[in-house]
């Protein structure tokens, strides 16, 4: 038993990790800028932005915390590229100092896999050892995993132990954001688009594996570098048309030409009138997964879902709920403004 500190509590996965330590009857204090009422009825909520210091210090104070586990960040659904800085690097450098100051057993930090990336915006190839941020969201993420880092590093921090997190793209049930995108069109009688010849192995994570290895590295206070992401997927096409067979929709999956499809959408995300970013149009055409090896010999967590039960998953959540206003408190679970993509969709209308 401790007491748990959940930053972004409000959000998508942030509110997992919460319902998932309230089932194991642990204690959980939780913030965020947003108030969610069933969350706010679980946990001792405080309603805080992650750069009001004072008050955020407040909650040290009043609670004695054994473990954080950070998830509170802009993404990039916000698109708010001037805050990025400010939230996702300076906020977590903050709770760092207040965890050190507070003398807390683990850190659990969510980072992100738009941390790395390539060079070269048509180039299939990533290499998941060296950092290469993309846009503005992932070079915060970047900033904010340096920090992290440093506090694992600095002799003089009083953090017993410091785990961070890096998931591939996250789905389960809620998850609304980009993925709404894809329903919407399916739900639409509509043909899918993708980024290429679809023929790149790329891996999601899902939302629950994520809360397990946070909680997993927190209450056994292992320190380390964990890649998440499912052991169960092949390329981008083949796992839609799979997942498009599993929902009973015929839809079809049409590759349209990489190097047009980008430069139309960087033209479009520069004057905001698409909702991808460039973390979004760029990443979804590469070969993206992690090598979960040496994450398997650290700890007991294993993936639950491939790519295709992923989706079905959330698709069928997404018809049952999408008239329940309970899911878009958060950017993972808000509708999205398709803007061009609107459009765009009556394109590809069967």
């Amino acid at each position: 038993m401790g007491n748990h500190l959940v930053t972004g509590s409000s959000g998508y996965l942030g509110s997992n990790i919460v319902n998932d330590l309230i089932k194991k009857n642990e204690d959980v204090v939780s913030f965020d800028i947003i108030e969610d009422e069933k969350i706010k009825k679980i946990s001792k909520f405080y309603k805080i932005d992650i750069n009001d210091f004072e008050n955020l210090e407040k909650i040290f104070k009043d609670n004695s915390i054994d473990y954080i586990h950070h998830n509170a960040a802009l993404v990039p659904l916000t698109r708010k590229n001037s805050d990025y800085l400010k939230i996702n690097h300076i906020g977590t450098k903050n709770l760092l100092n207040l965890a050190s100051k507070y003398k807390v057993k683990h850190f659990s930090h969510m980072s992100s896999s738009a941390i790395f990336g390539n060079k070269n915006y048509l180039d299939n190839l990533v290499n998941t050892e060296n950092y290469n941020p993309i846009g503005d969201y992932g070079y915060s993420k970047y900033c904010a995993e340096i920090e992290v880092l440093k506090a694992f590093c600095d002799n003089t921090n009083l953090i017993n132990s410091i785990s961070i997190i890096r998931p591939r793209p996250v789905i389960g049930r809620g998850r609304l954001g980009i993925f709404q995108i894809l329903f919407d069109w399916i739900d639409s009688n509509c043909n899918i688009p993708i980024i290429g010849n679809g023929q790149n192995r790329f891996q999601f994570a899902h939302v629950d594996d994520l809360s397990q290895v946070s909680i997993e590295t927190a209450m056994k206070e292992i320190s380390g570098i964990f890649n998440i992401g499912t052991d169960r997927y092949t390329n981008l096409k083949n796992d839609l048309e799979l997942f498009l067979k599993e929902i009973h929709s015929d839809a079809k999956i049409v590759s349209l030409n990489k190097s047009v499809v980008i430069n139309i959408l960087k033209m479009l995300d520069k004057v905001n009138l698409s909702p991808l970013s460039v973390w979004h149009y760029t990443s979804y055409g590469w070969d993206f997964f992690y090598d979960l090896d040496r994450t398997y010999k650290v700890l007991d967590w294993r993936p639950k879902y491939s790519n295709v039960e992923m989706l079905v998953e959330s698709y069928n959540d997404y018809k049952k709920n999408k008239h329940n206003k309970y899911y878009y408190n958060s950017p993972h679970r808000k509708k999205v403004k398709q803007r061009s993509l609107q459009m765009a969709k009556y394109l590809f209308k069967k």
